[in-house]
């Protein structure tokens, strides 16, 4: 088999805050240093354990389990090379030589298993897999094979391997977490021929999140039944495996799909007068007031952040989506909210659940997208999506004529 690599992320990050007093004439100082905060971590640690027609691989050969039998004429030889055992990866080791299965002569009968131990490091987690990337190639054809076969494009591996893929956590009385034997009463996550498929091993649908310091096994056991003929002669499979791990915390909602880079979207915000020619409004230049809106594209949630200045001074706004015709609830959304500091800056960020796309049907603007506005919360009602008293100044801030579309995936 071709290898099967598997990829992590890390993200860490730290911010600062110190806070001191200011001093005048009969004057008092009472100064706090030293404030800090300092963002959380996620950190996604795997290993590895092979065992192969009855063998298991321990320091870089093949041995046998631990009763020590070898029958005649076994496969792999006993103190044969292996690598498809290693220990949990850590930050800075490059991991793409790393492979859970690298075999290349099965034959019909041969069956073979991987614990994959999966240690969940610092805080809770959500945490998800994906085979993907899934190749089935026949790399020529011997006379035998094509005697009986009727696809001469691609391999039948895909067709007559069976995989099963299960949480190897010791649920029942007496079995052991990570033993590599799948019992009836541990979870099966998949069970069929290979193909690319995301597995929800711990997510809002198959939980709990996993707590942070805590180690999970997955068993991943693979056969070529017996009965396999020669359609599979010289074919080869090949996938990718990847696990991700997401933060629990303020994030009850989440459910594994497929791995993919965030798509990041920007939205410029700004103050507009209205055209005295008609048409689109007229954005107000060089005035130093503004804000930016970065969302991370289609999802079950709208993952953003805002920041935003030149605002009323210490004013609550929302950030909402504006449905016309006025009084914009056709419908409109309340998507975030924020209070600006004594310099009239402004920054949040959130997740929300919006239960709509963006533009919905209703909207007047449909056909070329949603609005979204930042305005003062004491002109919007978040109950009824009423924008009222239309009292629009330099410090509403518009789209800039320039309309978003979200799609809502579980809408």
């Amino acid at each position: 088999m071709r290898k099967i690599l598997i990829s992590l992320a890390i993200i860490a990050a730290i911010g600062a805050i110190v806070i001191t007093g200011t001093t005048a004439f009969f004057s008092d100082t009472e100064t706090s240093t030293g404030n800090t905060f300092t963002a959380g971590a996620i950190d996604l640690k795997i290993d590895s354990q092979a065992h192969y027609n009855g063998m298991v691989c321990v320091n870089g050969t093949w041995q046998a389990e631990q009763d020590g039998t070898v029958p005649t004429g076994q496969y792999p030889e006993p103190g044969s090379e292996c690598t498809t055992t290693w220990g949990q990866i850590v930050p800075g080791v490059d991991i793409t030589g790393e492979k859970f299965f690298d075999y290349d002569d099965v034959k019909p009968g041969d069956f073979g298993e991987n614990t994959i131990s999966l240690h969940v490091i610092n805080n809770d987690a959500w945490l998800c897999a994906e085979v993907s990337n899934l190749t089935s190639d026949d790399n020529g054809l011997t006379e035998p094979e094509t005697s009986v076969e009727t696809d001469l494009e691609s391999g039948e591996l895909d067709n007559t391997m069976l995989w099963k893929i299960w949480r190897d956590d010791g649920v029942g009385d007496g079995y052991d977490a990570g033993d590599n034997i799948w019992q009836p009463e541990e979870a099966i996550l998949y069970s069929d021929n290979p193909s690319n498929t995301v597995l929800a091993l711990y997510d809002s649908n198959t939980g709990p999140a996993l707590l942070g310091g805590s180690t999970t096994y997955l068993g991943f056991s693979w056969s070529l039944p017996g009965v396999t003929g020669n359609e599979v002669q010289t074919d080869s499979l090949s996938a990718d495996i990847s696990f991700w791990a997401e933060q629990a915390r303020n994030n009850p909602n989440f459910v594994c799909g497929s791995r993919q880079e965030p798509e990041i979207n920007q939205l410029v915000l700004d103050n507009e007068d209205v055209n005295p020619d008609g048409g689109p409004w007229l954005t107000t230049p060089n005035d130093d007031i503004g804000g930016l809106l970065t969302w991370a594209g289609d999802g079950p949630t709208f993952y953003y952040s805002l920041t935003a200045h030149g605002l009323a001074l210490n004013t609550p706004y929302s950030l909402i989506y504006y449905a016309d015709p006025y009084p914009g609830n056709n419908p409109g959304k309340l998507i975030g909210t924020g209070l600006t500091d004594s310099s009239g800056d402004l920054a949040f960020s959130g997740n929300p659940d919006l239960g709509m796309d963006l533009p919905m049907p209703a909207d007047l603007y449909y056909s070329t997208g949603a609005k979204i506005w930042l305005i003062p919360s004491a002109n919007y009602d978040a109950g009824t999506n009423i924008v009222s008293p239309w009292a629009p100044d330099y410090t509403w801030l518009f789209e800039g004529n320039v309309y978003i579309n979200y799609d809502d995936t579980d809408y």
